[in-house]
């Protein structure tokens, strides 16, 4: 009755983690009806879906009345409410800022913009410039743009939930890039044990909670950002003055929904040595905010009052990485059977970390057929039954720089998450560990040990022992790596450099 059930999809430009407890079948529904309902909110509120309603919106550019979907209205509404409440610090009008500072669609860039840039953008940035009435939005100014990533990844979890709360599932975390809700609590636990990672040390946590009926989002400096003039710039800007907010390394946030801890927190951050008092301001809201900017200056913690109710019993940081959804939160330690669960890397950092060079990843689902599927078990060396595959193709312009998939094997009781790059000539780009669930061997992932892989192609045995170097105590999860690595260049093999005939 108490089962673990585990799955992860890209969404909301994230990959979503969706972890159960309860009987299998109903898990799987619940957790198919959360997967569909987060899909739904990105066609609603995604800048990169053309089609998106936003997008329609965003493309309309000239001061006029329009009608909205009623829930791209609720959305909108919550969104000014916030940013009438911070004061403009949370602005779902500054889109423009965010591309002119390449961290949105457009590309990036590695130099600040001028002066002059950032004043004509401000010009067009705005909540004030936004009314909404009656199912009807009206645009008070020409070129206003909105971007809703502030609240929709929040959202979107909120609905999935209530998805999983209607399948009668009761004990359910759901991770989606920095923002997290954790419903219920695993069996035997009082509460889901989560990590927030160290802003400046990415192997590191800076503080372990447990939460229950809770949502937690991270704000952080080190998610997106260029370093120009020993100064780092991120993605965080501030939408009054047009410039990344500085001073702020982190905030997190706590709250009953998250929405509402994923609006809170980029406020806060943006707001800076205001971000206290104003976290304050909202009732069953905590919040931790790091202080500290550049490199090698030390961290200075700001906690609201009821942030040391959630402290785990244990605060020694641990050597963990971010859970998906690439946080300024977020190492999620999912307690199942006798094993520890450790998230190292979100796809989309290994993916970043594996192709630096790709401007963009292209998501493809590839079915293989009977012939290529035999094939591929051929060229493995082992059989297997699935057939339907997710590759991430990174590309530079039209260049295609490398293929990437996720893959899980067993490794000595249970699975361990891999993503495995291949160049377009067939050779091993890279290896990397995202999730490890055994309680020992986890020393596969470092650079030694991966590093073996690299050039490797078809061609080359793959033998552990031999051609691959193994780990002392950790041979069955360097086993388990060996044979994931010669599956991966079989999957590419039959589907990009040698695909099926028609």
């Amino acid at each position: 009755m108490n089962n673990c059930y585990r799955r992860i999809r890209y969404l909301m430009g994230s990959f979503v983690e969706i972890t159960t407890y309860g009987e299998r079948e109903a898990c799987s529904r619940g957790v198919l009806s959360a997967f569909t309902e987060i899909a739904r909110i990105e066609r609603l509120l995604s800048i990169y879906r053309t089609q998106s309603d936003l997008s329609r919106l965003n493309a309309f550019g000239k001061k006029g009345v329009l009608s909205l979907d009623p829930e791209l209205f609720w959305v909108l509404a919550k969104a000014i409410e916030y940013a009438e409440r911070s004061g403009g610090a949370f602005d779902p009008t500054a889109a423009p800022l965010v591309r002119l500072w390449g961290f949105g669609p457009g590309g990036e860039r590695s130099i600040p913009p001028s002066a002059s840039e950032i004043s004509n953008t401000l010009d067009r940035i705005g909540f004030q410039y936004l009314r909404l009435a009656s199912g009807r939005i009206a645009l008070l100014k020409d070129g206003i743009e909105m971007n809703l990533g502030g609240v929709g990844k929040g959202y979107a979890i909120d609905r999935a939930m209530q998805k999983l709360r209607e399948t009668g599932i009761r004990s359910a975390l759901i991770s989606c890039g920095s923002t997290i809700y954790a419903l219920g609590a695993p069996p035997g636990e009082t509460g889901w044990r989560i990590d927030i990672r160290h802003p400046r040390r990415e192997q590191e946590s800076i503080e372990t909670l447990f939460l229950r009926d809770q949502a937690i989002s991270t704000s952080g400096d080190y998610e997106k950002f260029f370093v120009f003039g020993g100064r780092r710039f991120s993605h965080l800007i501030d939408p009054r003055t047009g410039i990344p907010s500085q001073g702020i390394a982190s905030v997190s946030v706590i709250a009953p929904t998250a929405l509402e801890a994923d609006a809170l927190s980029t406020a806060a951050f943006i707001l800076g040595e205001e971000g206290k008092r104003f976290l304050e301001s909202f009732p069953e809201v905590e919040g931790l905010i790091v202080q500290g900017g550049e490199e090698g200056e030390a961290l200075r913690r700001r906690e609201t009052r009821g942030w040391e109710y959630f402290y785990a019993a244990d605060r020694i940081s641990r050597r963990r990485f971010l859970s998906l959804a690439s946080v300024a939160l977020i190492v999620l330690l999912v307690p199942v059977d006798a094993g520890a669960t450790i998230v190292y890397l979100t796809e989309e950092e290994a993916l970043r970390k594996m192709m630096p060079e790709a401007d963009r990843f292209d998501s493809e689902e590839i079915v293989l057929s009977d012939d290529q599927l035999s094939r591929a078990q051929q060229l493995a060396g082992r059989s297997f039954r699935e057939n339907r595959y997710r590759f991430w193709v990174g590309r530079r312009g039209e260049e295609r720089i490398g293929y990437a998939t996720v893959l899980e094997v067993i490794g000595k009781e249970r699975p361990i998450t891999f993503l495995v790059g291949i160049e377009p000539n067939g050779e091993v780009m890279g290896v990397e560990v995202l999730i490890y669930r055994e309680s020992r061997g986890s020393e596969i992932r470092n650079a030694r040990f991966m590093g073996q892989f690299l050039k490797k192609g078809l061609d080359n045995p793959l033998r552990l022992g031999h051609d691959i170097a193994s780990i002392s105590g950790a041979t069955l999860s360097a086993r388990a790596a060996v044979y994931v690595v010669r599956k991966a260049l079989a999957l590419v093999e039959v589907a990009y450099r040698q695909p099926a005939p028609g």
